[in-house]
């Protein structure tokens, strides 16, 4: 199909493609058909027909088909918006075209493509102007506030989900969000999956009630292609008060910060406040320091048993991580993991932790001949990892271990989020040899219904439930049900965070089938778990069932066997 070079006297559409092409534009033959179609149309619907004679091109964001003949078939398919033909460009207003153009380019330029909202440019220089407009006088100047919104784990639901259907929940999301709006907010999509709230006289205490109501309206399941999925979302608030001055690109920086902060500490949502910039930057070495940690060697596993509830045997062990810094000394798991999962760099020492776990396994097994179960951790960002099974099948293979010795424990929460992409994860990591279990079970909310459909072996009830026993409230009654579905979906059940001899007992009543907790053994190291191995393991005499004084009697009755190897941390992903 011959072309030539577009000079600008060659028309308006040749113009356009001159100006905004950088003289790279080309031109059809004279005759040629130019059609200009809307930004909304993805490559799928138009690039078939380049098999027949159409030749497309992008131009300033918009799509712009051309032709070499009649394009009524493409103007049909497409729903062009327009069409214009060099030959008849003289019956054409081209002043109301040229200007219709303009305003296409404009609103490209600054609105989301996906979404239809402002970009993050066009909301930084709205905001820009409410900050600038505001009178000098601070009785007269209204609050400013900016609200950044971003959908917790998305990157994982991108990868669970496909591009198509994340981009479907975005415009959901984007949809629910506005429906929450005041008239005159202004609502932008700044970034991937962060969405950017401007609120005007509202004050900062108000501003956080607003916040809530938005998150309240947009935390709930959202229909993707008949598949409910389930998210939650962190949010980050600025006030820029009426005696403040302050541009655009500081509130929004403060903004990002607020959001960040909300994100690794689990709240909803978090106002800015000086301190979360010390915050912030200490945050930033740790994280520098934590990256440092697995090749220098500073992470080390630890081992608590798992024991049988009737007979006192150590029936398998947890691996658990610690990380032992070289100037601020043991650093508990509960501060560490966080950041870890945050940044992503649990991925890699998480699959050091499969790695070393299986080693020491093998050394059980060949040097001492004890070839017991041990348990690893597998975090929400590796069960979302593509490669996940084949990461864990070379770990587990090259370190020459039995797959039916290891076993992977999965948050219930992770569950939640997409259940048909963990049924298929779990699917095949058990298609390898190994066992599954469901840690924290009872915390996550997962459907009941659809527990007899996962591919595993065991669950771990919650501590949180252990905890209710002998108290009031439903708890014992929810642990009691647990234990009773478990045995009747054929699955072995363990307890999780035992610390009293009235626990214990109670647990035994019920046959629970194993139990793990600090009353029979703290993590130890490799040589303790070692010694554990073989013995019946029962409360030391005169524990006493309060709970309170349970780690003091554990250390006066049994220091040579129960080490307290650091300072007690929150139950998280590799900590007990």
């Amino acid at each position: 199909m011959p072309s030539t070079d577009v000079k600008p006297s060659g028309g308006w559409v040749s113009a356009v493609l001159h100006a905004h092409t950088g003289g790279r534009g080309r031109r059809l033959a004279r005759g040629g058909t130019f059609v200009l179609v809307g930004v909304a149309l993805a490559a799928p619907l138009w690039s078939p027909y380049a098999a027949i004679g159409v030749t497309c091109a992008v131009v300033a964001g918009l799509l712009l088909v051309i032709r070499a003949a009649t394009s009524a078939i493409v103007s049909r398919d497409l729903r062009v918006a327009h069409m214009l033909s060099e030959r008849s460009s003289t019956e054409i207003d081209v002043a109301r075209e040229r200007a219709s153009f303009v305003r296409a380019l404009e609103h490209s330029a600054s609105h989301d493509r996906l979404t239809m909202l402002l970009n993050r440019d066009a909301f930084a220089a709205l905001l820009d102007t409410s900050l600038q407009a505001r009178p000098e006088d601070p009785e007269d100047a209204p609050p400013v506030t900016v609200m950044f919104l971003d959908i917790s784990r998305f990157a994982d639901l991108n990868v669970s989900l496909g591009p198509t259907l994340s981009d479907e929940l975005l415009i959901q999301v984007a949809q629910r969000i506005g429906a929450a709006l005041r008239p005159g907010d202004i609502l932008a999509r700044i970034d991937g999956d962060v969405f950017a709230v401007l609120l005007e006289t509202v004050a900062a205490t108000a501003a956080m009630d607003v916040a809530q109501r938005i998150l309240r309206t947009i935390q709930s399941s959202y229909e993707i292609d008949g598949r409910l999925v389930v998210t939650t979302f962190a949010c980050g608030l600025v006030t820029a008060a009426p005696d403040e001055r302050i541009d655009a690109t500081e509130m929004l920086r403060r903004a990002g910060l607020a959001l960040r902060t909300a994100k690794t500490s689990r709240n909803a949502c978090v106002s800015f406040e000086t301190r979360i910039e010390e915050e912030t930057e200490q945050r930033r070495i740790f994280d520098e320091d934590l990256r440092k940690a697995l090749p220098s060697g500073q992470l080390h596993l630890v081992y608590q048993p798992l024991v049988d509830t009737m007979t006192g045997d150590v029936a398998a062990v947890e691996a658990l991580m610690r990380w032992q810094h070289p100037s601020r000394g043991a650093v508990p798991p509960s501060e560490f993991i966080p950041v870890a999962e945050s940044s992503g760099h649990i991925v890699d020492i998480g699959l050091w932790a499969l790695k070393e776990a299986c080693r020491q396994q093998r050394v059980w097994r060949d040097e001492h001949g004890i070839d017991v179960m041990v348990a690893v951790n597998l975090s929400a960002r590796q069960l979302s990892d593509p490669d996940v099974v084949e990461r864990v099948r070379v770990a587990v293979l090259r370190q020459g271990v039995d797959p039916r010795r290891i076993k992977l424990e999965i948050t219930e929460s992770l569950l939640v989020d997409d259940m048909r992409m963990a049924v298929d994860v779990l699917t095949r990591l058990r298609a390898l040899g190994l066992k599954l279990s469901i840690d924290d079970f009872g915390t996550g909310y997962s459907s009941l219904s659809r527990l007899g459909e996962l591919p595993i072996d065991e669950i771990k009830i919650d501590k949180f439930f252990v905890d209710g026993i002998g108290k009031e409230g439903t708890r014992e009654t929810i642990l009691n049900a647990a234990i009773a579905m478990g045995h009747g979906l054929g699955l072995t059940v363990v307890a999780e965070g035992v610390e009293t001899a009235e626990q214990l007992a109670y647990l035994r009543a019920h046959q629970c089938d194993y139990t793990q907790g600090f009353l029979l053994s703290r993590p130890v190291p490799a040589d303790t778990a070692l010694e554990l191995h073989g013995r019946r393991l029962e409360p030391p005499a005169g524990v006493p069932t309060q709970r309170q004084s349970v780690d003091d009697a554990m250390e006066v009755a049994v220091p040579q066997v129960l080490p307290s190897l650091a300072p007690r941390p929150t139950k998280r992903l590799f900590a007990r």
